[in-house]
C-alpha cells in the first residue's frame, strides 16, 4: 500500500515543476518537497537537476528513463513472485498426492 504513496509523490514532484515551467536550467524554481524521500531518489537519479543555487529543474530525459527503471525493477518483481508462487503450489500439490 505505501508503494502506491510513492509513486503518487513522485507524480505530484513531477506535476509541481511542470506546472511552473521548470524544465530548463533558465525555468529552475526553488522548491521545498512534502516527501524528502522521493525528491532526493529523483535527485540521485538526475531527473531533478539542482544548479548549485538551491534551484531545481526537471530533466524530462532523465526522467523517462528513471520511469523506465521502476517499471524493469517492478516487472522483475512481478515475475519473480510468479515463479516462487508457482512452485509453492506445485509443492502443495505433490505434497497433497502422497
Amino acid at each position: 500500500m505505501w508503494r502506491l504513496g510513492l509513486g503518487r509523490s513522485r507524480r505530484r514532484i513531477v506535476n509541481d515543476f511542470v506546472a511552473a515551467k521548470a524544465t530548463t536550467a533558465a525555468r529552475a524554481i526553488a522548491y521545498e518537497p512534502a516527501d524528502q524521500r522521493t525528491f532526493r531518489r529523483l535527485c540521485g537519479y538526475g531527473a531533478i537537476v539542482e544548479d548549485g543555487a538551491g534551484r531545481y529543474h526537471l530533466d524530462a530525459g532523465r526522467l523517462g528513463a528513471f520511469r523506465g527503471a521502476v517499471r524493469r525493477r517492478a516487472a522483475a518483481i512481478a515475475a519473480t513472485s510468479g515463479v516462487v508462487a508457482s512452485a509453492a503450489a506445485a509443492a502443495t500439490v505433490f505434497a497433497l498426492a502422497e
